[in-house]
């Protein structure tokens, strides 16, 4: 289902496979990763993501391939985890993206560009690509498994099992806010260089199938003596296209 028509000559195609658990945790400790002008948008809440990736992106132009116009392969597939916290940016809700992390670098090096949080790391979630699905579909009873690893500690480690198929889940899911903050290099304390809310403009959003579950989760690293509850679990398809991102409010104009 298309939940929004394509308007421009979208670059950059993306479909995912994702693993989302809402969690309910300390609101002091989701506080700790929403930087101001964002207000929560449901106190004590937050989200935990493992996703597998698969993009188009026509920028990512090899440049020794840029006659033909091949996409390099290295530049189609990743997986990441992630950490969100529901959030309203002048009254509007979606997602401040709190810490990434992801399996390859070129996501990872673009990540602060578009004001996310990203770290390398190993990411690892069950795949279902193409002509597995005629073979083997999520379903009913599948039991999907991800796992994010960074120098030797399990960061993230948790599973779903799908109990029934429903409807999608909130459309805030795919509104995600990004704060770039770029530092002066000779005066890392001082005024930002940039300093900015972005989010990425979707031209286009499809959706596939939604699975509620039940979620496990084990979480590790500066995570590990979080008091969390698991409010639901999903599992969905999404896919979107996009023409870039857009500056939503440049905060240090607006301080001058």
């Amino acid at each position: 289902m298309v939940l929004k028509e394509e308007r421009t000559a979208a670059r950059r195609h993306v479909a995912e496979n994702i693993i989302s658990m809402r969690l309910k945790i300390d609101p002091r400790i989701a506080a700790q990763y929403l930087p101001a002008p964002f207000e929560p948008n449901r106190e004590g809440e937050l989200t935990v993501m493992l996703a597998d990736y698969y993009g188009h992106d026509e920028d990512m132009v090899d440049k020794a391939e840029a006659a033909a116009k091949f996409v390099y392969p290295y530049y189609t597939t990743m997986q990441e985890g992630l950490i969100s916290i529901p959030c309203k940016f002048e009254g509007k809700p979606g997602n401040y993206l709190a810490r990434i992390w992801q399996d390859r670098d070129w996501a990872v090096q673009r990540g602060p560009m578009l004001g996310y949080n990203t770290e390398l790391a190993e990411v690892h979630i069950n795949r279902f690509p193409g002509r597995l699905r005629k073979l083997y579909a999520p379903h009913v009873g599948s039991k999907i498994k991800g796992v994010v690893r960074q120098n030797g500690d399990n960061l993230i480690s948790g599973w779903i099992e799908l109990t029934e198929e429903v409807s999608y889940p909130e459309e805030e899911y795919m509104v995600c806010y990004g704060r770039r903050q770029i530092e002066d290099m000779l005066d890392p304390e001082g005024e930002k260089l940039i300093d900015d809310i972005l989010i990425e403009y979707h031209d286009s959003e499809i959706k596939g199938q939604v699975f509620k579950g039940v979620g496990h989760l084990r979480l590790g690293g500066f995570m590990k003596d979080w008091d969390y509850e698991i409010i639901d679990a999903y599992y969905f398809e999404i896919g979107f296209s996009t023409s870039g991102w857009r500056v939503l409010k440049d905060l240090k104009q607006q301080r001058g």
